[in-house]
């Protein structure tokens, strides 16, 4: 068995506009059911399934509390398109098929991508697949 030297952390965030700062809020809280668990002048923290959080960095803001001093420099976010070549993100859902019709009614982009799983692009720009939480995936880990 290989042992890995490092594993993903349960803490990501992400700089983006401060223009889509309204539907950021409104696709993370409303549609995906994120908490909204911090709000600053420059930075909201929602934690998702109770186990991950996700920060959007909206730029310089006063650095207030935990923060302090730390500047985010959201204007040096990727536009939508350089973010459609960078990371994607997997989301997972019991019922995918609601959650899919609810993440398309919201107006995301939805990708063509020569898979059955929907791609889309979040307000933010970040790219996602959503998944089911009792999908077998191994098909993407390289197994045979």
């Amino acid at each position: 068995m290989i042992v890995p030297k490092v594993i993903f952390g349960n803490h990501s965030a992400l700089r983006v506009r401060r223009t889509e700062r309204d539907r950021i809020r409104q696709f993370y809280r409303d549609v995906l059911g994120c908490e909204l668990a911090r709000e600053l002048d420059d930075k909201d923290d929602f934690r998702m399934g109770g186990g991950f959080h996700i920060s959007f960095l909206y730029g310089s803001g006063d650095g207030q509390e935990a923060d302090k001093g730390v500047t985010y420099a959201a204007e040096h976010a990727l536009s939508d398109d350089d973010f459609l070549k960078a990371i994607f993100l997997e989301l997972k859902a019991e019922d995918v098929e609601e959650m899919r019709q609810e993440i398309v009614d919201f107006g995301v982009k939805v990708l063509e991508v020569p898979d059955p799983h929907l791609y889309f692009q979040a307000p933010g720009g970040q790219v996602f697949r959503l998944v089911g939480t009792t999908e077998d995936l191994s098909m993407y880990e390289g197994h045979r």
